[in-house]
């Protein structure tokens, strides 16, 4: 594992609503608890859903393994106050240090905007290309 932080995203987890099956967030974050490397969490879940989902997935545990949680966040948000500026400013650690864990579209782009590496479900990013990239002319044939 290269990355000196991963950054998950809640819905990248098995057991959490739309959690994708070709993501393996639980293994990448076993391996990053292994090796003491620091993890945060953002969830666009407001604070009381977001909890919720992290009290089923990880019991009480999820204090000793996040040192970052971030709920309510708007991946739109450009500049020092996008979700993952604030939480790479928690934890004092550059983009290039870190590794953004998400299947959200919406994620996936802001991490790339702030410049963070991300291990994302390939279905997930195929799926956003290919409707950014679509290109209909009136003059085609049918």
């Amino acid at each position: 594992m290269t990355a000196q932080a991963l950054i998950f995203d809640l819905s990248a987890f098995p057991g959490t609503d739309a959690a994708p099956a070709g993501l393996d967030a639980e293994r990448l974050l076993d391996e990053a608890v292994e090796h003491g490397l620091p993890c945060a969490l953002i969830s666009e879940l407001p604070y009381p859903q977001a909890e919720q989902q992290l009290r089923r997935r990880f019991g009480d545990t999820a204090h000793h393994i996040f040192s970052v949680v971030l709920t309510g966040a708007d991946f739109k948000t450009r500049g020092p106050k996008s979700p993952y500026s604030v939480v790479l400013n928690q934890m004092g650690v550059p983009p290039d240090d870190a590794l953004a864990v998400t299947a959200s579209p919406h994620a996936i782009a802001a991490a790339r905007t702030a410049r963070i590496s991300v291990q994302a479900e390939r279905k997930a990013v195929r799926v956003t290309r290919r409707k950014t990239r679509t290109i209909v002319r009136p003059d085609a044939r049918h």
